[in-house]
């Protein structure tokens, strides 16, 4: 039905002109439609506000025969008998009336869009619109994309859980700085001649050597440092007196063995140091007539005028040698090309691998030499005893820190040790006191060096053999048989070639010993040598106190607890007050086991005899 076929009753009024009952026409069909129970306005001569803009065919028409007819009949009913009423529409009313009038878009099922044309008003509101193109996208199946969205999302949350969790568990449970290999270790110092005999002919080899590797490894040592091994006239009495540089003394073994050894050393993720006796320096000007050709592993030789060198570059470079202690360098420091002999050394053993000189040489080297050494050398070894008791003790510590080693960070570290190949044993002259010296510079800043037979309290040969069979051996009076617990091949205390050791090894101190080494080389407080602030150095330690036979030594460092070292290097317990200094700590290695794990206040305290504790101070 059209709207001109509507009757009287229903929602269409004349108006005063043609134009205005075309857009009542389109009012009334839209007010019956969306408000079917709202009165029907007064008559009024209006214009509808955008017709001066908006063309007829703009506004939708209502088909005939539809639903929405029915709507209106039932509609004109209520509301004809208040055609001639003065009451207007409400605002909202006549609001939602201007907004059906508008030209409605809206997709059809095939996706175009048609522009609004009078054919079809449907009650779903969907409009046929002429002659636009819908975008493609809106053909996308978006049900299968949604699912997709979702689960790359949900993947990539439960990737990224995944990962927090692994970063999580694989996070370090220490955060300790990264150093170089030989920074605040333990070495272990060792006479293969004396140590383990593989063949039983009297004298230790590199074989037995290497059977005991696992001994040295449970120490808790990361490098084994080799006395003098090469090539010498009379091995081991003579063992200083080397002819050969490239050869290992025949007592010991062969090539081959030496090779076994190296490799056996490096799978234990441990390192190999050799002591070698400098026989001279480079020539101030090269020979054409070179004595040494090293062929190295890559198949290229180099040619040395001197054996040195030579022995340098083949030890390290082709037998993978990781450093070198340059045994009486110190005898040397006057020549003329001492200087650039260190430089052309450093060279030639190449990165990650290190130099060691005697705290000797450091001391007599002066001027440019002196900066050359400071910047070629990587450990200076120092020897510490108690010749001058107590006091000597700390004056000796207090030296090598305030120093030339702690004014720049890349100077050399130190090289503690209180036993070496050239010293008497610790305890040959002071029984019961090695282990209480151990600790000790198990607490020291720098890198240490354990004598073999020191971590047993292993002694020297004794004054009477010294003087009467071994007289013409003096130099070898501490290079006792190394024995092993537990091992009755190993039980037999002399060679052939020296005697019994003057003291019996303590096993029992072997495990608080291997209790120290592991405190220092996990505490960064202790291994540590110095803090490091804007390109300086500052101390992290210092000797609180030296009082009879008592020594205090605090470390610190920072975001880290202080540790404090206490020994009593007398033979009678020492009482005192420390609480001036300290309040109280927990005591993480002792020489009595039993002590480890208490908490110790320091207001009055006791300390055995021949006794030492490290000590963790509350932050």
């Amino acid at each position: 039905m059209n709207m001109n076929d509507l009757p009287e009753t229903s929602c269409s009024n004349e108006g005063p002109d043609l134009e205005t009952m075309d857009y009542l026409r389109g009012v009334k069909s839209s007010t019956c439609l969306l408000l079917p129970m709202t009165p029907s306005p007064t008559p009024l001569d209006f214009k509808h506000p955008l017709s001066e803009v908006m063309n007829e065919d703009q506004f939708l028409s209502i088909d005939e025969g539809s639903k929405i007819e029915n709507l209106q009949n039932s509609g004109d009913s209520s509301s004809s008998g208040d055609s001639n009423s003065v009451v207007q529409d409400p605002v909202s009313a006549q609001l939602i009336n201007n907004i059906s009038m508008l030209d409605y878009q809206t997709l059809s099922k095939n996706g175009d869009l048609v522009m609004g044309q009078p054919e079809a008003c449907k009650i779903n509101g969907n409009l046929n619109l002429n002659n636009r193109k819908l975008p493609n996208f809106v053909n996308w199946n978006w049900v299968i994309i949604r699912k997709v969205l979702l689960w790359i999302v949900l993947s990539g949350l439960v990737a990224c859980l995944g990962a927090i969790i692994a970063m999580v568990i694989t996070i370090p449970k220490s955060c300790n700085p990264n150093l170089p290999w030989h920074h605040g270790k333990v070495f272990y110092e060792v006479f293969p001649a004396s140590f383990k005999d593989s063949n039983n002919d009297g004298i230790g080899d590199l074989k037995g050597l290497i059977k005991k590797l696992d001994y040295i490894k449970d120490l808790g040592c990361i490098a084994v440092r080799l006395n003098y091994i090469f090539e010498t006239q009379d091995y081991p009495e003579n063992y200083s007196n080397t002819t050969y540089l490239l050869k290992i003394d025949r007592s010991l073994g062969i090539l081959k063995d030496f090779q076994d050894l190296v490799k056996a050393i490096h799978e234990k993720e441990m390192y190999i140091i050799l002591d070698i006796p400098v026989l001279s320096m480079v020539a101030p000007v090269a020979s054409p007539n070179s004595n040494y050709t090293i062929l190295f592993t890559n198949d290229t030789s180099v040619s040395f005028n001197d054996q040195m060198s030579a022995a340098i570059a083949f030890w390290a470079r082709v037998q993978n040698v990781d450093g070198f202690y340059l045994k009486n360098l110190e005898d040397f420091i006057k020549e003329v090309n001492y200087a650039k002999t260190l430089q052309i050394w450093k060279q030639i053993i190449g990165s990650g691998k290190i130099l060691i000189a005697s705290e000797k040489a450091l001391e007599l080297t002066e001027g440019d030499d002196l900066t050359v050494l400071l910047n070629r050398i990587d450990l200076i070894d120092v020897h510490l005893d108690l010749h001058e008791g107590i006091a000597g003790l700390k004056n000796h510590i207090d030296k090598i820190l305030n120093g030339p080693l702690w004014t720049k960070p890349h100077y050399p570290w130190v090289l503690w040790n209180i036993g070496n190949i050239n010293s008497k044993r610790v305890s040959s002259q002071y029984p019961n006191i090695t282990l209480a010296l151990t600790a000790l510079e198990m607490s020291l800043p720098g890198t240490i060096s354990l004598f073999y037979g020191d971590e047993i309290g292993l002694g020297g040969l004794s004054n009477n053999d010294v003087e009467k069979d071994f007289h013409e051996f003096q130099k070898i009076h501490n290079l006792v048989r190394m024995t092993f617990k537990g091992n009755q091949t190993d039980s037999v205390a002399f060679f052939p070639w020296n005697s019994k050791s003057v003291s019996e090894p303590k096993y029992e101190d072997l495990n608080i010993v291997k209790k120290f080494i592991e405190i220092r080389t996990n505490t960064p407080t202790i291994y540590l040598r110095a803090i490091y602030k804007e390109g300086g150095m500052l101390k992290n330690m210092e000797i609180r106190k030296t009082v009879q036979n008592l020594v205090v030594i605090e470390r610190w460092f920072p975001r880290r607890n202080s540790c404090v070292f206490i020994g009593n290097f007398g033979n009678a317990p020492i009482t005192i007050d420390l609480s001036t200094m300290f309040y109280g700590g927990t005591v993480i290695a002792s020489t009595n086991n039993s002590l480890i794990g208490e908490v110790l206040y320091f207001d009055h305290v006791t300390f055995s005899p021949f006794s030492a504790m490290i000590l963790k101070l509350e932050k």
